[in-house]
């Protein structure tokens, strides 16, 4: 497998690198916002829920867009666009970073109600936590399963 990794161009690299940060940057401001969303509602804190809402709308939605933007610029520079059946590590990328996207609007915006109930005194925010805290985890189960895809390379 060395010698696999020898023949890569090294133009490659910058794309790469960056796709490897923002993937690695994606899992640890997750685990960060399932802590934070775990601790907001168990102390109910309106300070710990912002702080799980800064981190889920500046650190895990800007590390989403360097992972897929970089993943684009790698398929484009492998020819993987052109293929007409791209190998199953590819697919399971794309359906993890396009669900992910979802799921990540989905818990920003549950996080936000929340926050927003909490404000103003209204009960019924924590059942909004506990989904947005499952969604998140079973974003990063989805991103270990891709990590494992793009790192073995299984047809």
């Amino acid at each position: 497998m060395t010698e696999l990794a020898a023949i890569r161009p090294d133009d490659w690299n910058l794309p790469l690198f960056l796709h490897v940060f923002g993937a690695l940057a994606l899992i640890g401001t997750l685990a960060v916002a399932i802590a934070l969303l775990i601790s907001a509602r168990r102390e109910r804190s309106v300070d710990t829920l912002r702080s799980a809402l800064r981190t889920l709308t500046l650190g895990v939605i800007p590390s989403w867009i360097v992972l897929r933007g970089s993943a684009e610029w790698i398929a484009d520079k492998g020819g993987w666009n052109e293929v007409d059946e791209p190998p199953d590590w590819i697919g399971i990328g794309y359906i993890t970073t396009d669900l992910g996207l979802l799921l990540i609007v989905i818990s920003s915006v549950l996080a936000w109600l929340s926050l927003r109930r909490a404000r103003t005194g209204e009960a019924g925010g924590s059942t909004q936590l506990r989904v947005a805290t499952g969604l998140i985890t079973l974003l990063v189960v989805l991103n270990v399963v891709a990590l494992w895809a793009m790192t073995t390379k299984p047809n």
